[in-house]
């Protein structure tokens, strides 16, 4: 049975992207799920910086014939890492077409695959989110940060892609309640502004009692629900064509 795939996505950068791709991907494994992480975002990587991942190869390196997928993939920390290269000779020789067959396999081998892309509507973002089973899109309260999220919404649809709503981060609950009607989509979540327990690590391990950590987990949550109906959904399938 094939694992189910989550693509993150933003339409600006700087919104917590990254930071709900980790945090969520932490809570998920402490849940008992085999995660991979996988960064796509080819021209401003930054994922395996978030975990404390420095390993080769990567994600280019695969994606430019010169590695094979099982050893750009870190498995040394709580959740497995399929981290890209900062360096500018792996932007130029990684082919993008590519990545459609690497995130195919990488739902063989795990339960949850998590796409970060990229900022913005970009092809790498457009083939995670067209694979993906669900799209988790991820904003603050801010009105052109709503509006260009709103733009990769419409980029989801466009690939036949599902969005399974969107996590505001870094606003009250007024401003929350307003980006996410103005989306016309689910909420999932909600992380509060709090930048003296957001850093560099994933805020669920080193501040787990504090409110942020909190919403990261009840994300988690919705998202293990979501794998969960998507199993019985496959199982009632097979079901039906037994009969």
């Amino acid at each position: 049975m094939r694992g189910h795939c989550f693509a993150v996505a933003s339409g600006k950068g700087g919104v917590g992207k990254t930071t709900t791709v980790v945090n969520t991907a932490c809570e998920l494994t402490a849940r008992g799920y085999d995660v991979v992480v996988v960064d796509v975002d080819l021209a401003m990587t930054n994922l395996g910086r978030m975990v404390g991942v420095d390993h080769e190869p990567t994600l280019h390196d695969v994606l430019a014939g010169r590695a094979t997928l099982e050893a750009a993939i870190n498995t040394d920390g709580k959740v497995a890492v399929l981290p890209g290269s900062d360096a500018i000779d792996s932007l130029r020789d990684a082919d993008p077409a590519g990545l459609g067959q690497v995130i195919k396999r990488l739902r063989t081998a795990f339960e949850i695959v998590i796409v970060d892309t990229g900022a913005g509507v970009d092809h790498e973002a457009m083939v995670a989110c067209g694979l993906a089973d669900d799209t988790v899109l991820v904003t603050t309260p801010d009105e052109t940060a709503v509006t260009d999220t709103g733009k990769s919404r419409s980029m989801v649809e466009t690939v036949d892609g599902h969005v399974l709503g969107v996590v505001v981060t870094r606003g009250d609950a007024a401003a929350v309640s307003a980006a996410t009607r103005t989306l016309g989509v689910d909420r999932l979540g909600a992380v509060p502004d709090a930048p003296e327990v957001v850093g560099d690590e994933p805020v669920v391990t080193t501040a787990p009692k504090s409110a942020v950590a909190a919403a990261y987990s009840d994300i988690a949550e919705t998202l293990a629900s979501a794998v969960e109906a998507s199993v019985d959904a496959a199982g009632e399938k097979r079901a039906v064509g037994d009969d």
